[in-house]
């Protein structure tokens, strides 16, 4: 049994909010770049980008077309650092233009490079299109 004195009402309980931020290492893409461009047979061409906070960097060959270019030509694409007046790359596949990603990793804040080249497929200049999503 409970007792009320005069004039006192019984009280509610009390709730106390709390949130908890969690800060995360790897961040998915938020920014996505696309990059337009003709490889001449035998050449290379390259394209860099800042990333600035650590997190998954995916890139697509998205399309490569021209004259006498079938659609199936495989090229070489890679991602790296810029040297110089090249693009060093770390991770490299051949492969032809498709639904991506072709290329994926963890990058911490930094300037990398996307590098497209001719592996010996091409009789003639090609146009290519990179799509770059990156934190």
């Amino acid at each position: 049994m409970t007792g009320y004195g005069c004039g006192e009402t019984p009280t509610s309980p009390t709730t106390v909010e709390t949130t908890t931020t969690t800060a995360t290492t790897d961040t998915t893409p938020v920014l996505t770049e696309d990059w337009m461009d003709t490889l001449a047979v035998g050449g290379e061409r390259f394209y860099s980008f800042t990333v600035t906070q650590t997190g998954t960097v995916n890139v697509s060959l998205t399309s490569v077309s021209g004259p006498f270019v079938p659609a199936t030509v495989t090229v070489g694409l890679g991602l790296g650092t810029p040297v110089a007046e090249t693009c060093a790359t770390t991770l490299n596949i051949s492969t032809p233009a498709g639904t991506g990603p072709h290329l994926s990793g963890t990058y911490s804040p930094g300037v990398y490079c996307v590098k497209v080249w001719d592996v010996g497929n091409l009789f003639s200049p090609a146009r290519f299109s990179i799509t770059v999503a990156y934190p």
